[in-house]
């Protein structure tokens, strides 16, 4: 598998000397490898991604992201992981923890007020992006882009239809409990915290959702923690690959470390 950046500069190359057919063929097996047009929207939005990764100092030679469709892309390596091999490093700084929201305005005020939430590392850590998503200028740019922005695949917003083939089971009654729950909670912190309806109700409880599917939980300088990183996230959704692998977090100075731990 090519690096983003390697195939692209060669297509851009190829084109300037009239090598339309090396062109061409360059072309469709960027559209193999990565599921995109090379040049396309999407495609420069992985690539920056990817760009801003090994800029922060993540390290992931044989990782490349591949995109599926609307909002949907995962994870591919081009040869097998060897057992205990590390696979992905990820700075401290490019990790998203629970008290990374807490460090955020809102986050401070929800610690002032006391306000009784479900699982409150879950809502730091989905108060802490919904902050960057609305910062014009944040520095989580690049990873917001190819961040998932839809939860239609959770029962919680299932379609009318999809709900109509639920009948007879008790998953209704639990997507309406567990709706209700988390709007309950939206609107306590709501009160609470004038500020917090710069976020839609919708917007909350989508993003909270998506964090509980995309995190890991860690030792950090011995004591636990619930923890998001960049690339890292894509690969826990897969959990045939998940229950092959481990994250080890020692200290802050570390980062975080994906390793294989079964024979490959």
């Amino acid at each position: 598998m090519w690096e983003l950046c390697q195939i692209s500069n060669v297509i851009a190359y190829t084109n300037s000397l009239g090598l339309a057919d090396k062109t061409t063929e360059l072309k469709q097996r960027c559209k193999d490898e990565y599921g995109l047009e090379c040049g396309s929207a999407n495609m420069k939005k992985i690539e920056s991604f990817m760009q801003w990764m090994r800029e922060g100092g993540a390290k992931f030679r044989r990782l490349q992201l591949k995109y599926y469709g609307p909002d949907y892309r995962g994870v591919h390596t081009n040869g097998n992981i060897k057992a205990n091999e590390v696979f992905l490093k990820v700075p401290y700084h490019m990790i998203i923890t629970s008290k990374s929201g807490r460090q955020t305005e809102i986050g401070k005020k929800i610690l002032a007020t006391k306000v009784k939430v479900h699982w409150d590392y879950l809502v730091f850590i989905t108060v802490f992006l919904m902050v960057e998503m609305h910062n014009p200028t944040s520095k989580w740019k690049p990873y917001l882009d190819v961040y998932p922005h839809l939860a239609n695949t959770f029962p919680l917003f299932y379609t009318d239809y999809e709900k109509f083939l639920l009948r007879g089971t008790p998953m209704l009654e639990h997507i309406a409990s567990e709706y209700k729950m988390l709007s309950d909670e939206y609107n306590r912190l709501a009160e609470a915290i004038p500020e917090f309806r710069e976020f839609s109700e919708e917007e909350y409880i989508r993003n909270k959702i998506l964090v509980v599917s995309r995190i890991f939980y860690v030792t950090l300088d011995g004591v636990g923690e619930r923890i998001m990183v960049p690339l890292a996230g894509t690969i826990l959704l897969n959990r045939k690959i998940c229950s092959t692998i481990i994250m080890r977090r020692l200290a802050r100075r570390t980062g975080s470390i994906l390793k294989r731990t079964l024979p490959s």
